[in-house]
């Protein structure tokens, strides 16, 4: 399923580009390694960790989740070099639903986790002033995770209570492609695998690894210090 989705997206990449590429055949195809980057992704969040018991009648729970969640990821990236672009991300995934019995109730949320990176996108080919720019990725950061309650069968809920969640501090690896479709706009495509391990488990489980491939669309611009 993951690679059938994957390759959805790439298709939708290579289109989009086709599309969108307008008038701009004659640009400047070393202005991309001078600019700043910001814009957005969408994708699929695809899990390479643990998942919880769908029925667990001893903690007494029921779960739905699936082994791929829609991905969306906000960034900023700033040029530090011509080969070196350092990027901050914010992003968040629905794991899925959760209901929770306990004390005569029901408790019914989700769980969310948000991720909020730093890391560095090496372009190794920019001195070729190619019209598409592959490059690798390294960072990590932090990784936060949390069953919500949306919906309780009780009278309230005490959140610090009935909700739980945990934190990691990790690392994140990938790659991908950018394609500057003028001096202003760009897409590109995503790859990476994000290694997240709770200390504290999230739902009877820690190992929230995960593989993403997105497609993101962003805006180009110089600052004025360049």
């Amino acid at each position: 399923m993951f690679r059938l989705t994957g390759s959805v997206l790439v298709i939708l990449f290579m289109v989009a580009a086709n599309t969108l590429a307008g008038e701009e055949k004659k640009r400047d195809h070393g202005l991309f390694n001078q600019q700043n980057q910001v814009g957005i992704r969408l994708g699929i969040w695809s899990n390479r960790g643990d998942s919880p018991l769908e029925i667990d009648t001893i903690n007494l729970f029921e779960t739905n989740f699936n082994d791929e969640n829609f991905f969306f990821e906000a960034f900023y990236g700033f040029r530090l070099h011509s080969m070196l672009v350092g990027e901050i991300s914010l992003g968040v995934v629905n794991r899925g639903s959760v209901t929770v019995r306990e004390e005569g109730r029901e408790n019914a949320g989700n769980v969310v986790l948000y991720t909020i990176l730093g890391q560095g996108k090496l372009y190794p080919l920019s001195i070729l002033r190619l019209p598409i720019h592959p490059y690798l990725t390294l960072g990590g950061g932090i990784f936060h995770g949390r069953r919500t309650v949306e919906f309780t069968t009780g009278d309230y809920f005490t959140a610090g209570l009935d909700e739980e969640s945990g934190t990691d501090f990790s690392y994140t690896v990938g790659g991908g492609v950018d394609w500057p479709l003028g001096s202003r706009i760009g897409l590109e495509l995503n790859m990476r695998y994000m290694s997240v391990d709770f200390s504290d488990r999230l739902m009877t489980i820690s190992d929230y690894d995960a593989f993403t491939i997105s497609v993101g669309i962003k805006y180009l611009y110089k600052s004025g210090k360049k």
